[in-house]
């Protein structure tokens, strides 16, 4: 598979649908996931440069596009399911990595081939950038999970809105508490 097989295959995210195990009113695929989390990372990193930090944007723009590409070979997995415990987190990376290197990267040559492979696998890391996308992934989620609430679909959304929400509060960035005292009392009066 070449770049522009590459190409076709993140076309199919188009088609991939989130939270495949659970009825939504709104449902949305993975591409536009991850669109939203590229703008929603883009208003963390601003946020954060607006407190002091200072953030690379291609690097932050990489890892928040490519996030999930994966998911055009596995479909979305579910987070509660990969990350059940350590055993099943190292088997699910294990097959990401086989899926990258045999279908999806094995006929594009370098130096894409290392280009690409870091932008699907080094996303959520401890650096700056890492963070804001792991919390952007999350708000994300997060609305998603209110905006079933909100059309009346509780089960099982208002739990994982909640337990997102106390992720979210453990962070450490500015931009993520601002997220929460300021834009998210604002999007549930809208939602």
């Amino acid at each position: 598979m070449g770049l522009g097989q590459y190409l076709l295959a993140a076309r199919k995210l188009n088609h991939i649908s989130r939270w495949a195990s659970d009825f939504m009113h709104v449902r949305s695929s993975v591409s536009e996931h991850s669109f939203l989390v590229t703008q929603i990372a883009q208003m963390l990193g601003i946020i954060e440069e607006q407190h002091g930090s200072s953030v690379n944007w291609e690097i932050l723009y990489k890892k928040a596009l490519n996030h999930d590409v994966i998911e055009a070979f596995t479909g979305d997995i579910l987070s509660h399911v990969k990350n059940k415990t350590p055993k099943m987190k190292a088997a699910v990376a294990d097959i990401e990595n086989m899926i990258v290197d045999e279908l999806l990267l094995s006929d594009i040559e370098e130096p894409y081939k290392e280009i690409y492979h870091n932008m699907l696998f080094n996303g959520k890391d401890e650096t700056l950038e890492g963070k804001i996308l792991k919390y952007a992934d999350y708000i994300d989620a997060m609305l998603e999970c209110l905006t079933e609430v909100k059309l009346g679909n509780n089960s099982p959304f208002k739990r994982k809105y909640l337990e997102i929400r106390d992720k979210c509060a453990k962070s450490d960035l500015v931009s993520v508490q601002y997220f929460l005292n300021v834009i998210l009392p604002e999007l549930d009066n809208i939602i």
